[in-house]
């Protein structure tokens, strides 16, 4: 399927060490949330959330509201992060509440980091590959940063909505996923947030299949329409 080959790349998921911090950006993916918390508790590490009111949000109010959990809605997705992981037992937590897209995710991190790292990223999966590109970009002026990227799930593409699995709760329907796996691989090409576009990211090379899956979907997306 078009949507899984899309989808596997762009949840990208290095090899992992030893990090020095988590950065969990903030989402409408809570399962984020236990990933970061798991990775806090086994390399005995703080965790920086990264995270404003953005285009994600109100999604994030509704999965919070969805799954009953108690918590407040209505503010930076920052907040709402920090609150689930105090309940789930990591007290080192830093914030940053003001970016609204990826690239301030790394911009406004790389203020709060001076000193050269290991940084374990952790995104919602349809732009970790993203977030990893700008992380690069803003970290190129401190040599010696390691960046990993772990991609909380790998989606799994029901009939009509996707999520971690058979059973387990909607994260998107199947209409936003597609359009959410459309624009990301548009953004990343060179023309578009690359070197040959709006200059946001350095080039990222995107495999010919993925390419080709994304063509193949973004005809047929058209012809739906």
């Amino acid at each position: 399927m078009d949507e899984e080959v899309i989808a596997r790349y762009l949840a990208r998921r290095d090899p992992v060490e030893r990090p020095d911090v988590v950065v969990l950006m903030g989402s409408a993916v809570i399962e984020s949330v236990e990933i970061a918390a798991d990775a806090c508790r086994e390399y005995d590490v703080p965790v920086l959330i990264s995270g404003g009111i953005g285009h994600s949000t109100r999604y994030l109010d509704e999965a919070v509201r969805r799954r009953g959990l108690d918590v407040a809605t209505g503010r930076p997705e920052a907040h709402v992060f920090r609150d689930l992981l105090i309940r789930a037992g990591i007290e080192r937590v830093t914030i940053e509440d003001r970016s609204t897209n990826c690239g301030e995710n790394a911009e406004f991190t790389r203020r709060l980091i001076d000193t050269p790292q290991t940084l374990l990223l952790i995104q919602d999966p349809t732009m970790q590959r993203r977030t990893h590109a700008c992380f690069v970009r803003s970290f190129a002026d401190l040599p010696g940063t390691t960046l990993l990227s772990q991609a909380p799930i790998i989606p799994w593409i029901g009939p009509d909505h996707v999520g971690t699995g058979p059973g387990a709760p909607e994260i998107w329907s199947r209409d936003r996923f597609r359009s959410l796996l459309l624009g990301e691989i548009h953004r990343l090409s060179p023309d578009g947030y690359g070197p040959d576009g709006r200059n946001f990211i350095d080039r990222v090379e995107i495999p010919p299949e993925v390419l080709a899956a994304y063509n193949r979907l973004l005809a047929g997306n058209v012809i739906r329409r």
